[in-house]
């Protein structure tokens, strides 16, 4: 059942009670304003929100390794780092996102918090009762390796957010991977930015194919996400790369969520 399989709710690295997991999820069904809100234009926000609309945004791939989790930390941590509430769900059975959070809540507990989900891939109605979410400003959801072995969750989520992120290294094996995702995507129309990552700056023949190969089903994002080890860095502590000031990739990343905000009608 799909409550059970979404049981556990980090908040900062600790997880909630299920118990208070169901007061949670009374709170934002609820069709008035729930204790620790207040009312703008007749909808309720929560404490701690700047607007009056969840956004949510997916990150996918049809096979592991070409930045889907790492697109979600380090996203996350901008849009937390600059005031936004921010919830993530977990569907990757890997369980990457959660074990950043509880990284994040041991070692950079005086970083803005996070919110935390996780989801089971093989269950459809773990897809609707997580996009029903509605106490952040923006949820960023994870996929696992090859989310299209999941055909009905995909459909469910992809039609259920406000932007679809396919980050994809620049060999062909990673692109024509992503191509097969995309292909998807723009038959269900759905909006969609394609995000080259790994990206080795002296590959400029091997980089403009893969810009080729992306832009035949996507529209690209003009930001290409360099490799650097400092990446791992922020990792080991659960931050973004902007939320560390020494990160070398950091402007990278800021610079792919300020394209992120404009698609999606945050603020800028």
């Amino acid at each position: 059942m799909a409550a059970e399989s979404v049981a556990t709710v980090a908040e900062g690295g600790s997880s909630r009670s299920p118990s208070k997991k169901t007061q949670f999820r009374a709170r934002t069904s609820a069709a008035v304003p729930a204790p620790g809100s207040e009312e703008q234009g007749g909808i309720p926000i929560f404490r701690g929100q700047r607007s009056t609309r969840t956004i949510r945004i997916l990150s996918a791939g049809a096979k592991g390794g070409p930045g889907k989790s790492f697109l979600c930390k380090n996203l996350a941590g901008c849009a937390a780092s600059e005031g936004y509430n921010v919830g993530i769900v977990d569907f990757d059975t890997q369980r990457s996102l959660t074990k950043w959070l509880a990284r994040r809540g041991s070692s950079s507990a005086d970083k803005a918090s996070i919110d935390g989900y996780t989801a089971n891939p093989s269950v459809i109605g773990d897809a609707g009762e997580v996009l029903g979410i509605t106490s952040h400003d923006v949820i960023f959801f994870d996929t696992p390796p090859a989310i299209d072995q999941h055909p009905e969750v995909l459909k469910t989520l992809a039609y259920g957010v406000d932007l679809i992120l396919v980050p994809s290294a620049v060999g062909i094996t990673d692109t024509e991977s992503a191509e097969v995702l995309l292909r998807l995507l723009r038959e269900w129309q759905r909006p969609t930015l394609a995000v080259l990552n790994k990206v080795k700056r002296n590959a400029n023949k091997v980089i403009g194919l893969a810009k080729k190969r992306l832009l035949r089903n996507a529209e690209l994002c003009a930001i290409e996400i360099a490799e650097y080890y400092d990446f791992l860095a922020a990792d080991e502590v659960g931050l973004g790369a902007t939320e560390m000031d020494t990160c070398l990739g950091k402007d990278d990343i800021a610079a792919v969520w300020t394209v992120v905000k404009r698609r999606v009608g945050l603020e800028v």
